[in-house]
């Protein structure tokens, strides 16, 4: 048996292991007890893990023997659509399975939102399981159970909460990926630090490089304090209707800058969040809440890795008038008011309501750059 860590999320009325280390799929049988006991085992993923991660893929074969099944969907954003959840439905269907089936995703987070929303309606739900493939998804997205696709007005409108049964972080398969998708992973585990702990943001500043080049101790440790973070934030509020809100910090601003590009690959969904914050923080000082210090911070940080964070790092234009169309479009809007996730200090964030979208809109004039 592998070495490995394992957190829990506990939550009101479930709970669910976390397992995180190295070369963990070939351990499927032993970290979910019951494996043996699924009627059939179906394992989601997409063209590019298929790809770049076939022997993990093979594996999961191999320990599921003759209870095996897949569907291939595309890569990209794109892919969480009615469309492809849709298709994604009726390919399982068609296999006649009973509430007894097991999904596998096996991918990032596109793939475990499709995953996971796909298991709460097939048959008025059924198990499934988080492989995460990416740096991103083993941070965030797969921990927690928010699943959902989006749709032509905003980024994940259409979806539900759903638990899985557990997750396993493969620290292995991060080795693929391209440098572009690190940077998305890192945007999370920043993030982290700004809402939840100083010294976490210490820890990012002496060992940022180690992590963006994968060094394995520096990775599992950074992603073992970012699950525990997400972890403990879940448990208190599982379907965000108190704290849980603080985890969108930089994303109200980033999901705007991804749906004004039409979710493409001209910016991932990590790196709209590096900008969302950058925002975020700028508006922060701008309202006075934070001081300077606060946003020159985050920004040394940022020159030292090498990351851009700005719009014009990535050739994006908008009028500030274009930008607060996407914002309205954002889920967390309330009697159309907009709110924002801003920052007092390190681990101080703070809900703000708009009431004044004409200071909003001079902000956005002075900073959409």
């Amino acid at each position: 048996m592998k070495k490995f860590s394992k957190l829990n999320v506990k939550l009101k009325d479930y709970s669910y292991p976390i397992f995180i280390g190295e070369n963990l799929i070939s351990e499927i049988k032993c970290l979910i007890p019951k494996f043996e006991n699924y009627s059939k085992i179906i394992v989601i993923t997409d063209e590019v893990v298929l790809k770049n991660l076939f022997q993990s893929y093979k594996k999961i074969e191999t320990l599921s023997k003759k209870k095996f099944f897949s569907v291939i969907l595309p890569s990209g954003e794109k892919t969480k659509s009615f469309k492809h959840l849709q298709f994604l439905c009726e390919s399982i269907l068609k296999e006649r399975i009973d509430r007894d089936v097991l999904l596998i995703c096996l991918g990032g987070g596109v793939v475990g939102d499709i995953t996971g929303l796909t298991a709460n309606l097939l048959l008025r739900g059924v198990d499934f399981i988080q492989i995460p493939t990416t740096l991103l998804a083993q941070v965030d997205s797969s921990v927690g159970g928010k699943t959902a696709i989006n749709s032509k007005y905003g980024k994940n409108l259409i979806g539900s909460f759903n638990q899985p049964k557990a997750v396993i972080i493969s620290t292995e398969t991060l080795k693929m990926l391209e440098k572009r998708q690190i940077i998305s992973g890192y945007a999370e585990i920043l993030k982290y630090s700004l809402i939840s702990d100083k010294s976490f943001f210490g820890f990012l500043q002496k060992n940022g490089k180690k992590i963006l080049s994968l060094d394995t101790a520096t990775t599992i440790k950074t992603i073992k304090v970012s699950c525990k973070i997400k972890s403990k934030i879940v448990g208190k509020d599982e379907k965000e209707r108190g704290i849980r809100e603080i985890l969108n910090f930089g994303h109200t601003f980033g999901h705007a800058i991804e749906s004004f590009t039409g979710f493409s690959k001209k910016i991932f969904h990590g790196e709209a969040v590096i900008l969302g914050m950058y925002l975020a923080l700028k508006f922060s000082n701008y309202l006075g809440l934070c001081d300077i210090n606060l946003v020159n911070k985050f920004c040394i940080h940022l020159n030292e890795l090498k990351i851009p964070y700005k719009l014009r790092d990535y050739k994006i234009k908008i009028s500030s008038l274009n930008f607060l169309k996407h914002i309205k479009f954002d889920k967390k809007i309330k009697n159309n008011k907009i709110k924002f996730i801003l920052l007092r200090d390190f681990a101080k964030p703070v809900a703000y309501v708009v009431k004044d979208e004409n200071m909003l809109n001079n902000f956005l004039k002075k900073n959409l750059v």
